[in-house]
């Protein structure tokens, strides 16, 4: 379950592209962030992707992919174009196909292949058409979707929402976001042929005039469980102010860490908030993973990510500088426990902080103002981003995140249940992150 948001034009300060997106997965899910070089490839070689394997075209760009570990394709990234893309999975009524590209596939697959967004849109509509989507998309426990997109550029943005081969797009005059709902109903600027008649043929409506997208398609019951209608109305609130005081990198960062209207607001009991938090293994099984905020001009993109779940505990940091991408000392993670790795470094002192809520939350907040005030004012309009300035950033997060580990230890633990602690508990023993009680 994740939530992606744009804003365009005068709903943002200077006008900028201002993309945002949580990545919402299975807990010890890692998702790492990588730059992947442009590279130019000869007749007939092949692209292995996470299901299939397709041609190759001649040139890719060079592009930074949020990726969970297992798969080829990527749930949210920026190219070289300053072309971002961020995925949504959507549940119909439709079943979804065993095999096929992956949204995340689709999603990575157009970052590398398009210099704009209209390009990407079309990119995405031609492999659609010709290889169809589908495959498990799921880590630990099989999981099938359709997708949804937002795609956008400095200069426009699109939301692309699909089922099987089916599509329909629209253009995006100021801002949107997306969740694990589809979001147009008769608004859209185009669709394939079939996605109409395939409705009225099932008596989902009585002719082309009488369709709703979202109302023929959506599949109500995972959209309900998902919380996908209030994640949407929310973030979609949340955008609007940009219409009395334009948006910026840092109300997005804020976005993104949206808890929802509650001031008692407590992981083990509350959910459905654009900060997702895992809980249960049935109804809130999912929590943000990783988080990418982006601010396109221009002049260049701006790239920000936690390389963490849970941006309500982590420090944004940024990434993707001409010639360079990741700090030097970023390091990626995968299945098991490594205290080497960034994700899982901040992983263990994560599960530590919900045993103490809401004082470790308090106190990440304090920590991480100042960094990403400082950081956002600088760097807007600063490129290129040498690889000096990356790592000097990390270095200030990196500082953030163990002074703030160091003082977890010092706060005491508060009352969150049994089942509660039994969760997370077994997937500490699982992956070997022990050191949470």
């Amino acid at each position: 379950m994740c939530d992606t948001m744009v804003a365009i034009g005068e709903t943002t300060r200077g006008g900028v592209t201002l993309f945002a997106k949580n990545s919402d997965r299975e807990p010890d899910e890692v998702q790492n962030v990588e730059v992947v070089p442009a590279g130019c490839h000869g007749p007939g070689s092949i692209v292995r992707c996470s299901r299939l394997s397709i041609p190759q075209v001649e040139r890719t760009y060079r592009v930074l992919i949020c990726r969970p570990f297992h798969m080829f394709g990527a749930e949210m990234g920026v190219n070289e174009h300053g072309v971002v893309i961020g995925n949504e999975a959507l549940f119909t009524r439709e079943k979804p196909a065993k095999t096929g590209l992956t949204g995340m596939d689709l999603l990575r697959l157009a970052l590398e292949r398009s210099d704009s967004a209209r390009g990407a849109l079309a990119t995405i509509i031609d492999l659609l058409e010709t290889y169809g989507q589908g495959g498990n998309c799921g880590y630990r426990k099989p999981f099938f979707y359709m997708n949804g997109f937002l795609v956008a550029d400095a200069r426009e943005a699109y939301v692309l929402e699909t089922v099987h081969s089916w599509w329909a797009w629209k253009k995006i005059d100021s801002f949107w976001s997306i969740s694990n709902i589809i979001s147009l109903e008769n608004d859209f600027d185009e669709c394939s042929p079939g996605l109409v008649e395939n409705a009225v043929k099932k008596g989902w409506c009585r002719n082309a005039k009488d369709f709703n997208f979202r109302k023929c398609y959506t599949g109500c019951f995972i959209t309900a469980g998902a919380a996908s209608r209030a994640r949407e109305r929310c973030s979609r609130e949340l955008l609007q102010r940009g219409e009395r005081h334009p948006l910026t990198t840092l109300d997005f960062m804020n976005i993104l860490r949206h808890h929802g209207v509650r001031e008692d607001f407590r992981p083990h009991r509350h959910g459905g908030t654009l900060c997702m938090h895992a809980a249960d293994p049935f109804i809130r099984r999912n929590q943000t993973v990783g988080s990418l905020v982006a601010s396109i001009g221009e002049s260049g993109a701006g790239c920000y990510v936690t390389g963490a779940s849970n941006p309500c505990l982590s420090p944004f940091f940024p990434v993707f500088g001409e010639g360079t991408g990741m700090p030097s000392e970023y390091v990626s993670g995968e299945a098991g426990y490594d205290e080497r790795s960034w994700w899982w470094k901040c992983e263990r002192l994560h599960r530590r902080a919900l045993q103490t809520w809401p004082a470790a939350l308090a106190e990440m907040e304090r920590l991480r103002r100042p960094l990403e005030e400082d950081m956002t004012s600088t760097l807007e309009g600063a490129v290129p981003l040498s690889g000096e300035t990356i790592d000097g950033y990390f270095k200030r997060a990196r500082g953030i995140v163990e002074k703030w580990g160091t003082r977890l230890e010092e706060m005491p633990e508060t009352r969150t249940g049994f089942c509660y602690r039994r969760y997370w508990n077994r997937y500490n023993r699982k992956n070997g992150v022990t050191a949470v009680s």
